[in-house]
């Protein structure tokens, strides 16, 4: 090997790198993952109980106002109307 071969130096490097690593064991990936989806499950039901908290809101809110806006029906007269009809 010369020196003037920076392919070959970074090669060395790279193998005597990789000789020093330390595969992880397999339960480190798998406790990563089951902490990730349960995270994600609780993000997504977090997020849809938010959606139909803002949608109940909505719809009480509407009706209320078409509620409170509506005019209240009127009482019956309580005098008599006779109707009279035209030949």
């Amino acid at each position: 090997m010369t020196l003037d071969d920076p392919e070959a130096r970074l090669r060395d490097t790279l193998e005597s790198l990789a000789s020093t690593v330390v595969p992880s064991p397999e339960t480190t990936y798998t406790k990563a993952r089951s902490e990730w989806q349960r995270r994600d499950r609780r993000r997504r039901l977090v997020m849809l109980v938010i959606a139909v908290l803002i949608v109940a809101a909505a719809d009480v809110v509407g009706l209320w106002a078409l509620h409170s806006l509506a005019e209240p029906d009127r009482p019956p007269r309580k005098e008599r109307i006779d109707v009279i009809v035209q030949p």
